[in-house]
């Protein structure tokens, strides 16, 4: 095949004086795209007593993940007339790619109100009653809460006394505990087949242990902070303690995807913490309140909430503000939800109204 260039032309077959061939000026490429900033880590909140990790700044917004540095558009080679090679077939399937450290999310969704999905059994303001209340240790600052058979699986917070235990329900015993790095604030926890995936709040690493003896497995590294995690058969959802909710591959911890959370009217709903993945929705406390939302991952759009002022009298939270409603977890087996907080002396068991 011929080469383009410039060079010395043959000697004239005429008396004509032969035309030097113009030389084609390389295609342009375009330019690279520049990267987005990456976010702002929430400062750490006032407190007489340990700080506790959710404190959100003013008009936060999402947490975004840096995006790389877009890869220069490749120049297209100026088609050389005259016989063509035959197609070179192409290959055979190709392995799966190996998954990168923590790709940068889509953005949330529009800013226009999404339309719900249907056949969610949750709707509206939702009425509890309390089945059954249960013991739970006052030392436990509970970051993530999940039920598995028969046992609760509890995750704790704060620097120095961040543990991951079972637990038996009916008497509040710690049937096996393991303790984090104590320089990490231990988060929320998910369950993936039989390895549990505990997060942490600024370290940047989940740790993935042995659903029954508790072994350290491996780590996952990711960026931005650690507040909920559940698993809803398919993907890990969790959350910042932003208005958004983002998906990640259970088995690589890679991010897939984000969505933003609103109530019907396109309101953001931050400070969304602990998580629970219930069918096909996501039930969220909202940090610093009493309120559970029940969220559409699929629109973002909160389809139902629930106020749990009431659950507990005295309130925790009167004698120290971050001891707060905090842990969901759902027993399928009965239709009903396990509730607590941080420090809390109780678990509370109710059924919500409207429910499967």
């Amino acid at each position: 095949m011929a080469s383009c260039g410039t060079g010395t032309p043959p000697p004239p077959a005429t008396t004509a004086t032969p035309t030097a061939p113009a030389s084609t000026p390389p295609p342009t490429s375009a330019p690279a795209l520049g990267a987005t900033g990456s976010p702002t880590p929430a400062p750490t909140p006032g407190s007489s007593r340990e700080p506790t990790p959710e404190t959100i700044p003013e008009a936060q917004t999402p947490a975004s993940e840096p995006s790389p540095l877009a890869t220069p558009a490749t120049p297209i080679p100026t088609p050389i007339p005259g016989p063509q090679p035959p197609p070179t077939a192409l290959p055979g399937p190709l392995p799966p790619p190996t998954p990168t450290l923590d790709p940068s999310p889509p953005p949330p969704t529009s800013s226009e109100t999404p339309t719900p999905t249907p056949d969610h059994p949750w709707r509206g303001e939702l009425d509890y009653q309390v089945v059954a209340t249960h013991p739970h240790d006052t030392s436990a600052f509970t970051q993530g809460l999940l039920w598995s058979e028969g046992r609760v699986y509890e995750s704790t917070g704060l620097r120095g006394a961040s543990v991951l235990r079972m637990v038996d329900l009916t008497t509040g015993q710690v049937l096996r505990e393991t303790a984090a790095d104590p320089e990490h604030f231990g988060e929320g926890l998910a369950l993936v087949g039989d390895r549990l995936i505990w997060l942490t709040w600024q370290a940047g690493t989940a740790g993935v242990y042995h659903q029954d003896s508790f072994e350290l497995l491996d780590r996952f590294a990711y960026q931005g902070q650690g507040w909920g995690l559940c698993h809803d058969g398919d993907r890990l959802v969790m959350s910042d303690g932003s208005a958004a909710l983002f998906f990640r591959h259970p088995e690589t911890f890679a991010l897939l995807g984000s969505v933003a959370v609103t109530e019907a009217d396109g309101t953001p709903v931050d400070r969304l913490n602990e998580l629970e993945c219930v069918g096909e929705t996501v039930w969220a406390n909202v940090w610093l309140t009493d309120r559970i939302v029940v969220i559409d991952p699929t629109t973002g759009l909160v389809v139902a909430e629930a106020d749990l002022a009431g659950i507990i009298s005295p309130h925790p939270a009167d004698a120290d503000t971050n001891d707060v409603l905090n842990g969901i977890a759902y027993r399928s087996e009965t239709g009903t939800f396990l509730l607590t907080g941080k420090r809390w002396p109780s678990v509370f068991e109710v059924r919500f109204d409207g429910g499967p």
